[in-house]
């Protein structure tokens, strides 16, 4: 199922804030510069595709599995490479503009531009576009501000490897929050390591079934976009 041009153009300018550079630097929390300006992509030397698993269970839409590969190609002497991405398949496809001279690992932005958006839809008020706007607008300054990080062990082609997460609940103290209470609490977790071809191991959002979460407690929604294998060409 496409989206017109007028939703590919918006689409476009939230990657544009969400990954825009002036955001990662210094005086910026390390979770917002390890996210949107590390050069996630240096450790990997050929051109080939990054598999992603995607997974959502819902309290109400139940549970789905699809794909996401970000495609690499001209790379160069500097590590940057042309990155292409199939964003989920079939009809919940959703087109993206192929990216040049990238170092970073757009995954996680793409992801992050998906997730406002559907909050965006399921907040709107009467005519109000712009309420992922503002879900946007908070993640962004959460981000900014910090993140709780913690080492973690990661699985990967047998073996344990070392890595971190950061955890934020970004609208927690949200002076609007009574507005979108189901997401008022929401979790977001990054997991990253440099063992990992592209450095993005996970990224994943809990809407816990209530005010808190821990890993193994009852969720209302568990979504995510974890790491399944790097593939040469």
């Amino acid at each position: 199922m496409g989206l017109s041009i007028k939703n590919v153009v918006v689409s476009a300018y939230i990657l544009m804030i969400f990954s825009a550079n002036v955001y990662a630097q210094a005086g910026f929390s390390e979770v917002n510069n390890e996210i949107f300006d590390k050069a996630h992509l240096r450790n990997i030397q050929q051109a080939g595709t990054l598999h992603y698993k995607y997974q959502i269970e819902h309290f109400v839409d139940g549970d789905r599995e699809d794909t996401i590969d970000l495609v690499l190609s001209n790379l160069r002497n500097t590590g940057r490479k042309d990155t292409h991405i199939d964003f989920l398949t079939g009809e919940h496809n959703r087109p993206y503009h192929d990216r040049e001279n990238q170092q970073g690992n757009t995954v996680v932005v793409f992801f992050l531009e998906f997730d406002v958006r559907e909050m965006g839809r399921l907040f709107n008020k009467g005519n109000n576009n712009n309420r992922w706007h503002y879900m946007q607008k908070k993640l962004k300054w959460a981000l900014a501000k910090g993140a709780s990080k913690k080492e973690v062990d990661i699985e990967y082609k047998g073996q344990t490897v070392k890595g971190v997460q950061y955890t934020v609940q970004p609208f927690i103290n949200d002076p609007k929050k009574a507005e979108f209470p189901l997401h008022a609490n929401k979790y977001y977790t990054f997991t990253l390591s440099s063992e990992i071809p592209g450095e993005i191991y996970q990224v994943r959002t809990i809407v816990p079934d209530g005010a808190s979460w821990s890993e193994g407690d009852a969720v209302l929604i568990d979504e995510s976009v974890t790491f399944s294998s790097f593939e040469a060409l």
